[in-house]
């Protein structure tokens, strides 16, 4: 006799089977029947057979579908840990962190759908039916829930595009921080005061990316009119000379550029020195060459000016002077 569970489970359901069928030929004891068949299964060792048979390929699919998530998210990490020695802007490492998240996503929301329709054909689900009936209600839904489509949409687009990576900064809303997740539905970006923004990705229509290609070194000085111009655009040129020399390894130029005069305030001259530098240096870049800018300036006693006003007093002809000493009585 062949005990192979294979084997068990297919005596099992024939015989199930023919005990069904033989039990509800009469349409009018159709209810009375089925109960006393279900009570009469349960006393049956076939029954059992066929339950645990059911169970233990329940079993085994759920374990698959894990196992293979596991080995996908495994995989995907390892691959991701190749790439963090490099520098959090190399493109590279951007692109492996945003595929590898993507796969990892993508394994979950692909693997447990189709393990859920292979748990539901085995305990006897037409599946197809079932798929044809998904479909005409994933459409209805789909008039209803557009924002979700649009979203998905969207994100798919901004992968395909290759336009936003993990670890870029960007500027959205008025809102700038680093991303530290890309899905086919949503960004999350990390603000520079640690807020964490959920932004669904059929809302970035129009950003703004930091991390491509190059970013520029802004710094914007005011110097007070009684200063020789000229001198303190020299002195501008060798403190970005200095400047240079000491941040050689994030320039992209071979020096930065001292742009004079930008505007005649009311109380300062404006000048300013731009440089073109590696993407995310740029903060830090503006941080050293303004402290740079101070300590030089402080050396040469070139004055950075305050707000001042110069008010101007007209007294009418014929009016008294209110300032002038009073007349001497004998």
């Amino acid at each position: 006799m062949d005990l192979t569970p294979d084997s068990l489970r297919t005596q099992a359901d024939s015989a199930l089977t023919r005990r069904l069928a033989s039990e509800l030929q009469t349409p009018v004891e159709r209810g009375r029947t089925i109960v006393e068949t279900v009570t009469d299964a349960a006393r049956d060792p076939d029954f059992w057979l066929l339950v645990i048979g059911h169970v233990l390929e329940t079993v085994v699919i759920v374990a698959a579908a894990w196992g293979i998530i596991f080995v996908v998210s495994r995989a995907a990490r390892r691959w991701m840990r190749g790439f963090e020695d490099l520098p959090a802007i190399d493109p590279g490492r951007q692109r492996a962190l945003t595929i590898g998240n993507l796969l990892i996503s993508t394994s979950k929301y692909v693997v447990w759908p189709l393990a859920l329709i292979t748990i539901v054909s085995e305990f006897g689900v037409n599946v197809a039916a079932l798929i044809a009936t998904a479909g005409f209600a994933g459409l209805a839904v789909g008039f209803g829930a557009q924002t979700l489509v649009r979203d998905v949409i969207s994100g798919f687009f901004l992968l395909f595009d290759d336009t936003i990576h993990v670890g870029d900064t960007i500027t959205f809303n008025g809102m700038t921080g680093a991303v530290e997740h890309v899905g086919v539905r949503l960004i999350r970006m990390r603000r520079f005061d640690g807020e964490l923004v959920m932004i669904p990705a059929g809302e970035l229509r129009v950003f703004g990316n930091r991390s491509v290609d190059f970013a520029r070194v802004l710094v914007e000085v005011g110097v007070s009119y009684e200063q020789d111009t000229e001198q303190v655009i020299q002195a501008l040129r060798d403190v970005a000379a200095e400047w240079a020399e000491a941040n050689r390894s994030i320039l992209l130029d071979e020096a930065p550029e001292v742009q004079a005069v930008l505007a005649l305030g009311d109380s300062a001259v404006t000048l300013r020195v731009v440089a073109k530098v590696i993407p995310g240096e740029q903060w830090e870049g503006e941080r050293s060459l303004r402290l740079l800018v101070k300590r030089r300036f402080d050396d040469r006693s070139i004055e950075i000016p305050f707000p001042r006003r110069t008010v101007y007093v007209r007294q009418d002809p014929g009016t008294p002077d209110a300032f002038a000493p009073p007349e001497a009585t004998a």
